[in-house]
């Protein structure tokens, strides 16, 4: 009798085996979804981490210029910043009386996919550029974007995987993201 009772509750309380095996394949079905969520939750993260480091790296030199003329150690005159078209740099330039100091950020992160100049968003075609040049001078809020151009529109492309579009103004010279739908059109009409 007291086998026949473990035997009823051993029948009782397991799990067969085709119970088991669905639910594997559930748990198989979850881990599976979340993997391909995570993977691209983490690449939207590098992308915007790339995108947040160009605009923090042009707002620290943007400011370090307004409120200083000296850059390792040196006073120099000007700041010239230049971006070339299918380059994946930024150079910054800074000149002293006697000499030139060169650095270069952003490596192999992002391609500069295109730069047009004096553009108000239209449906007509942007003039483009292959290369940007600004030039800061200490303490001054403005800054020259050569060949007298008012403002310049900067298509970079994270990674391979997404578009962001930047402005720049020649009265205040900070780089400002632009929105989605203004990036949208921009990239429509400049990336053929």
């Amino acid at each position: 009798m007291i086998k026949e009772r473990k035997n009823q509750n051993l029948v009782h309380y397991g799990f067969t085996l085709l119970e088991m095996v669905i639910v594997l394949i559930i748990m198989g079905i979850m881990i599976l979804v979340t993997l391909r969520l995570s993977g691209d939750q983490i690449q939207k993260v590098k992308d915007k981490t790339v995108k947040e480091s160009i605009l923090a790296e042009m707002q620290s030199r943007y400011s370090r210029n307004l409120w200083s003329s000296s850059f390792g150690w040196e006073m120099y005159d000007t700041m010239t910043v230049d971006m070339k078209n299918g380059g994946n740099n930024i150079d910054f330039e800074y000149k002293y009386w006697d000499k030139v100091n060169y650095e270069n950020t952003f490596m192999d992160k992002f391609e500069i996919k295109y730069i047009g100049v004096d553009y108000d968003f239209t449906w007509t075609p942007p003039a483009t550029e292959s290369e940007l040049k600004l030039e800061y001078n200490p303490y001054k809020i403005a800054c020259k974007i050569w060949d007298n151009k008012k403002s310049a529109t900067i298509i970079v492309r994270v990674n391979d995987n997404k578009n962001y579009c930047f402005e720049i103004k020649q009265k205040n010279c900070r780089l400002i993201e632009v929105s989605a739908d203004k990036c949208e059109v921009t990239t429509k009409l400049a990336i053929k």
